[in-house]
């Protein structure tokens, strides 16, 4: 489908973890949309050295009644500040939908690799495939800072004690003193290994911040993964 100009009319908002807040609108023009595709927002924001201007994925799926948006608002940008303020029916511009950042056709496994924020593209895919009824194994792996930070952890947590080609594993890398008992610390190689099982036939899918992405990548690549079978997504700040 060709990139259109979209009308973002705001519906509600929500927070989806600490520091972290969904934004629901309906969107006026954006069709033909694939889980992990983006979203080009304007808006009108003084002294914004980018010229109000962000991209943000669009971390529902096509079988949602609205798009969404999510996003961390800690050390909050001009950008944000704006963003924020918004109160429902509001009206913003948008451009999509954008990127190629796709779920492959095929029955080969996905491993998905999410450090905090970047599990927003892979919440569009896993609730496509539920709703379209496929069963291609997924494994998601998420590293966040604290449990409280983490994106969507009981809606996610609640696929996948249903339905069996599901399979979530989680890092903390600050845990607190009770609460948490699976594992601490950042990815790295051996716990990669020992919990996507189904890494050696995968095509993995690493989204998050552009250090994590890199160091991943170069993690899979250590475990003897090809690069043609892994797809990069850098999360740039603002």
């Amino acid at each position: 489908m060709p990139i259109a100009d979209v009308a973002l009319t705001l519906r509600e908002t929500r927070v989806e973890a600490e520091g972290t807040r969904s934004f629901l609108f309906d969107a006026e023009g954006l069709a033909g949309v694939r889980a992990g595709q983006y979203l080009l927002v304007k808006m009108d924001v003084p002294g914004d050295p980018r010229r109000g201007s962000r991209s943000f994925t669009i971390a529902s799926a096509s079988s949602e009644p609205h798009v969404m948006i999510t996003t961390r608002m800690r050390d909050v940008s001009l950008f944000k500040g704006r963003l924020a303020s918004l109160r429902p029916g509001d009206r913003i511009a948008g451009k999509g939908p954008l990127g190629r950042f796709v779920l492959h056709e095929g029955d080969a496994p996905a491993v998905f690799l999410a450090g905090g924020i970047g599990v927003t593209p892979f919440r569009a895919m896993i609730r496509d495939e539920i709703d379209a009824g496929r069963e291609v194994p997924i494994t998601l792996l998420t590293s966040d800072r604290v449990p409280t930070a983490i994106p969507f952890r009981d809606e996610m947590d609640g696929w996948a004690s249903r339905i069996g080609w599901l399979r979530i594993e989680r890092t903390v890398t600050r845990p607190p003193a009770s609460g948490w008992d699976g594992h601490v610390g950042r990815m790295d190689a051996a716990w990669i290994r020992d919990v996507a099982s189904d890494l050696d036939r995968a095509i993995a899918y690493v989204a998050g911040p552009p250090g994590f992405v890199a160091s991943i990548g170069s993690i899979l690549e250590s475990l003897h993964l090809p690069k043609d079978r892994i797809v990069g997504e850098a999360f740039i700040g603002y």
